[in-house]
């Protein structure tokens, strides 16, 4: 299962943090819970939650690999380097430097 399928599957956006993860897990358990199917209907319930059960797995596996950045940064964020790495494609001319005086203030 993908981790597209998962968050499809959990009905959650794009980021979600763990506990919103848990709470759509339940929130999902408790609708698709065997022991609430309908007479008829039992096979169908069992066979989503094992789905529901995959896809939780899923996610806490990939949160559970993630690695972070343990480092603080100090340092002020190049703002002109970070629009050349983004957009400066050489059709565009970049942004002016940050530290240029505006001459009409």
């Amino acid at each position: 299962m993908t981790l597209d399928e998962a968050r499809t599957l959990l009905d959650l956006e794009l980021k979600a943090t763990r506990k919103e993860i848990k709470a759509a897990y339940r929130r999902a358990a408790r609708q698709w819970h065997p022991d609430r199917a309908p007479d008829g209907q039992e096979e169908r319930y069992r066979v989503r939650m094992q789905q529901i059960n995959a896809a939780y797995q899923r996610l806490v596996q990939f949160i559970e690999a993630y690695r972070y950045d343990l480092v603080e940064t100090a340092a002020e964020e190049d703002l002109q380097k970070w629009w050349q790495d983004r957009f400066y494609t050489g059709v565009w001319s970049p942004p002016p430097p940050k530290d240029q005086d505006r001459e009409d203030e």
